[in-house]
Formats: structure tokens, sequence, C-alpha cells
């Protein structure tokens, strides 16, 4: 998998945590600074974690040659996890889930936990997903934390600042970034077919 591919499927999962920032940070009078780094590093920590799982989990089955011709399936499977990642963000999207907004002091960490464990579940697919297709894991990981750090950050100051109508709008960003990743993979694949 491209460099390029894996910064869209990472951007297209993590666009779920910024909407749940975005949320959060709706509530706030003030983004404090300890808060802010505290949740940047539970969330790269969770999102690194449940990338590592799956990755991990994947990558060994391929290895131990349980999954015979890892990487023709892992495209396959990729495609699928993305279709269906995207078409949960679209229904998202398409629902606009009704958010009480009402003012807070601060943001405890159990509070975002909620958000930031399904949006887990996706990373793990992801792992799973990459621990077949074979990518340079360092990469990815470094990968996880920028844009992971960039979402959260700009989630918070973003619902800080705009509240979190846009949040709609995020989620479909988020769903055509995980559809174009799987079409740029399926096109791959079929022209190395013919």
């Amino acid at each position: 998998m491209s460099l390029l591919e894996s910064m869209l499927i990472i951007g297209g999962i993590s666009l779920d945590i910024f909407a749940a920032m975005e949320i959060q940070g709706a509530m706030l009078p003030q983004v404090k600074k300890i808060n802010l780094a505290k949740f940047c590093l539970i969330v790269s920590i969770l999102q690194l974690g449940f990338f590592l799982i799956g990755f991990t989990v994947c990558y060994l089955l391929s290895e131990h040659g349980i999954i015979s011709q890892p990487e023709y399936y892992g495209q396959f499977l990729a495609v699928g996890v993305f279709v269906l990642l995207g078409a949960r963000l679209m229904a998202k999207a398409i629902r606009r889930e009704f958010v009480h907004e009402r003012r807070k002091d601060s943001i405890t960490v159990k509070e975002i936990l909620n958000y930031i464990l399904l949006t887990c579940s996706y990373t793990l697919a992801i792992g799973c997903v990459f621990g077949l297709v074979g990518v340079i894991v360092w990469q990815v990981l470094l990968i996880i934390v920028i844009i992971t750090v960039l979402v959260v950050i700009t989630g918070l100051y973003s619902g800080l600042h705009y509240g979190f109508q846009n949040k709609t709008i995020v989620y479909a960003v988020g769903a055509v970034l995980l559809w174009i990743a799987g079409v740029e993979i399926l096109l791959h694949e079929i022209l190395m077919i013919l």
C-alpha cells in the first residue's frame, strides 16, 4: 500500500475523531493546554494500540500460512472494509444526530473515551488490512500519530470557535476519503491483472 493510500485511509477514519472533538470543543469556554495535551496523548496511544493489535494478528496469520495469498485477499478485504466504514460515516452524516449542547468548564477523559473507542474499532480493522497487504509499519504509525494529534487539536478549536454544525460535512468527507482509497486500490488491482 502506498504512502498516499495510507494517509487517505488514516485521515478518513480520523475524521470521526475530529467530529467527536468538535462536539466537545463546542461546549467549552476555553481549551486548557494541559487537557489538550492529555487528549492528544491518550487518543494517539489508543489509535496506535488498536492498529498494532489488528496489524499483528493479521500479519501473524499470513506469516504462518493460515491465510494464503494474504496480499491478494488483503487488497479486496481493504476495499470491503473501506466501503463499509465509509457507509457508516455517511450514515452518521445523513442521520444528523442531535447533540444536547451545554456549557462545561472542562472535559474529562472519560467523556471522550466513548467516542474514541468506536473509532479505534475502525483502526483495528484497518490494522488488520495493513497486516495482510504489507506496509512499512513505522511510516503508518507516524502517520497515525501526526493525523491524530492534528484532528484532536483542530477538532477542539473548531468546536470552540464555530460550534459543531460542520460535523456532518466532516463525516461525509471521511466517507469520501475512504471510498477514494478503496477505488484506488481496486483500480490498481484491476490494472495489475490486465
